[in-house]
């Protein structure tokens, strides 16, 4: 049955590598869209026809675009953030291809945007929720500790929240933060974080590309229930060596770029470090902890090689880690800890002809996690991790000038380590949970896509998406009684097949022009997530452990619709947007009540109960592009609920990242060519947590009894940050800036969590029982950074 699924999937794909051109109604321009002065390759740039402006296209990664159109003469406009907007007039009776060079905005111009999606007016896609984040605008914003991060500013836009305080964790409609999908020149990220989640893995300077869908997600990504985060590594350029920078208050980072073969392969590489134990220790030293041991670093690479006028390969990696050490009670405890993400991918691009093309890919992706410590005369370690090996194959096809197609299949093997440990006494006795092996499954998909110009006014964008998953052996099935007891078990080989999934994940959005400046978008996303990480945190921590689907877990499903409206205003400088979103979640999972985490031999599924979800809301979003001032302005109006069968009685209850509104208000202005100054304000209902409503004395001994699941809220969240950037004066090839910024300018208290005190005798009627409020960054927070280009 499993196989006659596949080929029904199958047989449409292939069918579609084998067609032959269709009618020559229409010619194909493609192309590279390159910077002027390096011939870095430029993403995200928009390419369209002035005379027909339901025509255009993004340019790709590597640069690359692509489009199609009827016979004819046309003007071609050409757009992109921090460049000047270009005209080329086109006549295009045949096949032609077009390498598009664009020249910095400089600052007569100030047309430079601080963030946002593509520069092609939003009323003119089919997409919904989607956001370009261009690197060079992320670096002009107000952030913690004076590090960029583009993580940190997808929080600031609406159906997006963050996940704490200074945290790069985030929630998107209603979704847990493992929904999300966040790649990194494709290969899946587990825990983008470092610093326990103060910074993200990825570094602005390496960065070419990033990408952020929220809404409705093209059929070539899979996975994830919530969101897509792509982010791409810059290609480096093949013009002259570059080197830039940047030294701040607790890190440093370097990047290096050039070519390696003229006008055929270039390279850049990216390396990072914060140096808050070299700074901080020693005013530490003699205090308990014995300094701060802790640091991360992390290195990226890419190479890119032009081996014909149809070929091109690229090369990419990426190696990070955090390292700590502690030491407490005079010496008596130990610890030493690390973890971190290592990625690399080997990607083949061919062109079969100017409709038809072809991208290959080997990806490795591998998460790990390590903690070891000695106390007394035990030494006791922990660890996790998962590691995937990916083969990809991506068509895309443009048989004429109304459709865009994209197909393809995609592979993934999984081995997940789970939350293993041991402890060894002075003696020699061991203790380990050696019941626990590692979990072992694999994910296949085909997918097949088709952006359709029905008329210049109706586009229709449809998707189908078929998943399987298969948890294999080596593995044991245990059954319990009602005391937990394991009473039967069936045990399965190595490979053996233990259990299948198999989902079909159609997707659909569609865009009706209402007028030259207005439209109106609707979608349908259905999805379905087999690999699950529960937290009992806000956000993704390093402990936290990655779980297949399996005979004890079903995977996690999801429905969405959208809709919204969509204007902009004087010929794009402003633009704005209203949607409005419902979505189920089905099979969601939340640790069982009375769960204490920590090494077992008992597998981790077994402490999981499952339930449903359901999020809805309004987002709204109003921009200003360009000018001297720009900036945003994002509301969501939302209700995120949880219903487990076994937690809270059964009764609904919200889950722990509802939030009704959330308020985000960003602005830069340029002041004169030196200077430029930005801002940003938060504001959040307080998250819903769980606390004690009663205090009671049983045999002497103090015990609550707590309200229902997340029935308290904590205080609102609000926070104002300010920055401002002084461009250095030209030194022949230098070029440098110094960019001051304060983190939370009003040192707003904002609750990171409670605590239950109390005052007076423990056992006597006048104690006073309270919840007290502990923050992370109660007080205005400076930063000084400076940043070179050489």
């Amino acid at each position: 049955m499993q196989q006659r699924y596949f080929l029904y999937l199958f047989l449409p794909l292939l069918l579609l590598s084998m067609l032959p051109a269709w009618a020559q109604d229409s010619f194909v321009l493609r192309g590279r869209v390159l910077d002027a002065n390096t011939a870095e390759p430029l993403a995200g740039a928009s390419i369209s026809l002035k005379e027909r402006p339901s025509i255009g296209t993004v340019s790709e990664p590597d640069g690359r675009y692509s489009l199609s159109a009827p016979p004819g003469s046309y003007t071609l406009l050409i757009r992109y953030i921090g460049y000047q907007n270009q005209e080329t007039q086109l006549q295009l009776f045949r096949n032609e291809t077009l390498d598009l060079r664009l020249t910095p905005a400089t600052y007569s111009t100030r047309e430079v945007e601080v963030i946002g999606t593509r520069l092609k007016p939003i009323t003119q896609t089919a997409t919904m929720g989607e956001l370009d984040i261009p690197m060079k605008s992320v670096k002009t914003l107000p952030v913690l500790f004076g590090e960029t991060d583009i993580m940190k500013t997808v929080q600031l836009m609406p159906g997006i929240q963050s996940g704490g305080e200074g945290n790069t964790g985030f929630y998107v409609r209603g979704g847990g933060a493992d929904q999300n999908l966040i790649q990194l020149d494709q290969a899946v990220v587990y825990n983008p974080g470092h610093l326990l989640n103060f910074f993200s893995v990825f570094n602005s300077d390496a960065i070419g590309s990033a990408t952020m869908i929220k809404g409705n997600m093209p059929a070539r990504y899979g996975g994830r229930l919530s969101s897509v985060l792509d982010v791409e590594l810059r290609e480096g350029s093949a013009d002259s060596l570059q080197a830039e920078g940047g030294i701040g208050l607790i890190a440093s980072r370097l990047t290096v770029q050039g070519p390696l073969v003229k006008d055929k392969a270039a390279f850049i590489f990216s390396a990072r470090r914060t140096y808050v134990d070299v700074v901080f220790g020693p005013f530490l030293r003699n205090t308990e902890q014995g300094g701060v041991p802790f640091y991360f670093y992390d290195f990226n690479g890419k190479v890119s090689y032009t081996l014909s006028p149809k070929d091109k390969l690229y090369l990419s990696g990426y190696y990070g880690k955090d390292v700590g050490s502690l030491t407490l009670s005079s010496g008596r405890f130990v610890a030493d800890f690390q973890w971190g993400n290592a990625a690399a991918t080997a990607r083949w691009n061919h062109r079969f002809s100017d409709r038809h093309s072809v991208d290959v890919s080997g990806i490795l992706s591998d998460y790990a996690f390590d903690f070891t410590w000695d106390f007394g005369d035990i030494t006791t370690g922990v660890e996790t991790g998962i590691r995937d090996y990916t083969v990809k194959t991506d068509f895309a096809y443009t048989p004429s000038a109304q459709h865009q197609i994209e197909y393809g299949l995609q592979y993934t093997h999984h081995t997940l380590r789970p939350r293993t440990g041991s402890a060894e006494t002075a003696e020699g006795d061991v203790f380990s949970t050696d019941r626990v092996l590692s979990k072992t499954a694999h994910q296949a998909a085909l997918y097949l896509s088709d952006d359709w110009n029905v008329t210049d006014r109706l586009l229709l964008s449809l998707g189908i998406r078929g998943s399987y998953f298969a948890q294999t052996g080596p593995f044991t099935l245990y059954e319990f009684d009602q005391n937990q007891r394991a009473i039967d078990s069936v045990a399965y080989a190595d490979g053996a097949r233990v259990k299948t999934f198999q989902t079909l994940e159609p997707r659909f959005s569609a865009r009706y022009t209402l007028s030259a400046n207005s439209s109106v978008k609707a979608s349908y996303t259905r999805s379905a997530q087999y690999l699950h990480l529960v937290s009992n945190a806000y956000t993704t921590l390093p402990l936290d452990v990655w779980v297949p689907s399996s005979a004890i877990v079903e995977p996690q499903r999801a429905t969405q619709y959208a809709v919204g409206y969509f204007r902009s205003f004087s010929q794009n400088m402003y633009e704005g947007s209203l949607e409005f979103y419902y979505k189920t979640m089905e099979n969601q999972l939340e640790y069982r009540e009375g769960f204490v985490a920590g090494p077992s031999n008992r597998d981790l599924e077994y402490e999981f109960v499952r339930g449903n979800g359901e999020s809805y809301g309004a987002e709204l979003f109003l921009r200003k592009n360009y000018g001297d001032l720009q900036g945003w302005l994002g509301y969501t109006l939302s209700r995120t609920d949880r219903t487990f069968p076994d937690i809270n009685q059964g009764r609904t209850f919200p889950a722990r990242f509802d939030r009704r509104h959330d308020v985000s208000l960003v602005a830069t202005y340029t002041y004169n060519p030196r200077w430029t100054f930005g801002g940003s304000f938060v504001y959040g209902t307080g998250q819903a947590t769980t606390m004690p409503e009663r205090r009671y004395l049983i045999e002497g001994t103090v015990n609550y009894q707590y309200g229902d699941r997340n029935s308290f809220r904590m205080e609102p969240f609000h926070r104002l940050d300010l920055s401002a950037t002084l461009e250095g004066k030209a030194r022949q090839r230098l070029q440098s800036s110094w960019t001051f910024a304060i983190y939370n300018v009003y040192g707003r208290r904002n609750p990171f969590l409670y605590f239950i005190d109390s005052e007076g005798t423990p056992y006597g009627t006048d104690t006073k029982v309270q919840a007290k409020k502990v923050s992370l960054i109660p007080f205005p927070l400076p930063s000084v950074t400076w940043n070179f280009k050489w």
